[in-house]
């Protein structure tokens, strides 16, 4: 023990001796050398980053205006949830974000998928060739596909268009007969040679009269100009009941299409800012129209589904008066079909300036719907 003691308090001695309390002393050359290399990066900040701009696509999307973004269809374009219709919220109110969007408001173009570029017509293109011999008429179809491949999102339209022209669409079209059921109790139309006249005369009139809203309207699918189309069209239909029944299948037509079309947010948008005016008639021709150019429909397949839907609505009120059986009405839509593509071209691509009522008779005998004493549909 006293052996450990004497051997620490002469190593302390010493070494205060030796070094007078301060650390050994080194050489020069024993000195470590701090040496810094050249540093083989650089930070780039936002001063020295040149920034990309954007191109404007020509032409760009008729819906974005070549932004690629639309307002989101879940907040109005808020960025959140909660009390949408204030700009600002209340004071100790925390905004609940949209989780669409992510609370930025924004959402991207359906009908350039945010590219902001103009799409061009979709799907598959037709060439119809109508040749009349004897009284026969002939046509043979080619079809052609518009794109070889497809992407995803475009097959996915499709889907869509189809969707739009299938009958179990709610839009209320089989409740109007277009004048038909007036016509059978005022026996204009008594057997089916007189339906093949009444449906080719109904398909005349809707090509004169309504084609042009609809090809105006799928061109430019807009609020504005929907707007526009649509009291142009109220103020021409002088026909209150034909005048009704337009306004019920457009208004019911805009709320389906608002609540199935999902990846149009843009119908549910400009539904609900027309809902809030109260000034919008939701006539059936520019909706059509509308929700075709949001589907990404060409003018030309707009107008085309456009007479589709009025030949298979009037044939299938004809089943329905037991006029003709199912199997009959089939083969009288494939019987008219060349005719309605006859009268298609030539009422196709038409200014609403050029609007006219071709078949006043039938316009007279639609009228006269509202005085039945018994009848099965609404118009």
């Amino acid at each position: 023990m006293s052996f450990g003691t004497l051997s620490l308090s002469m190593m302390v001695r010493l070494e205060a001796t030796s070094y007078n309390g301060l650390p050994p002393s080194r050489s020069p050359k024993s000195l470590p050398h701090l040496s810094l290399t050249k540093p083989s990066w650089v930070v780039r900040t936002e001063s020295n980053v040149q920034k990309k701009r954007r191109k404007k696509p020509d032409p760009p999307c008729v819906i974005c205006e070549g932004s690629g973004r639309v307002a989101c269809h879940q907040c109005s374009g808020k960025g959140r949830t909660n009390q949408v219709h204030l700009e600002m919220l209340p004071k100790g109110e925390w905004p609940k974000w949209c989780r669409v969007c992510g609370g930025s408001g924004l959402s991207y173009c359906s009908r350039c998928l945010g590219t902001g570029e103009y799409r061009y017509i979709m799907g598959t293109c037709s060439n119809l060739t109508v040749l009349v011999n004897t009284g026969v008429i002939s046509f043979t179809m080619q079809i052609n596909e518009g794109h070889n491949r497809l992407g995803f999102a475009d097959s996915i339209l499709q889907w869509s268009q189809w969707q739009l022209l299938d009958s179990l669409l709610p839009t209320g079209g089989f409740a109007h007969s277009f004048g038909l059921e007036s016509a059978v109790q005022s026996h204009l139309v008594s057997d089916s040679n007189d339906l093949k006249t009444f449906v080719i005369h109904v398909l005349e009139n809707t090509g004169s009269l309504l084609l042009p809203f609809v090809f105006s309207a799928s061109m430019v699918p807009n609020l504005e100009t929907w707007h526009k189309l649509d009291k142009i069209l109220d103020a021409t239909l002088t026909n209150e009941v034909g005048r009704k029944a337009s306004m019920s299948q457009g208004s019911a037509l805009m709320r389906v299409a608002s609540a199935v079309f999902s990846e149009s947010p843009s119908l549910k948008t400009m539904r609900d800012a027309s809902l809030g005016l109260g000034t919008v008639y939701f006539h059936h021709a520019p909706v059509f129209g509308l929700v075709c150019g949001a589907l990404g429909f060409d003018s030309t397949s707009s107008q085309r589904a456009y007479m589709f839907i009025t030949m298979r609505d009037v044939i299938s009120a004809a089943t329905r008066l037991n006029l003709i059986g199912p199997l009959g009405a089939a083969l009288l839509q494939h019987q008219i079909a060349p005719i309605a593509e006859v009268i298609l071209e030539k009422w196709k691509n038409h200014a609403v300036e050029e609007a006219c009522q071709t078949m006043p008779l039938l316009d007279t005998v639609q009228g006269c719907h509202g005085y039945l004493f018994s009848r099965l549909f609404s118009s």
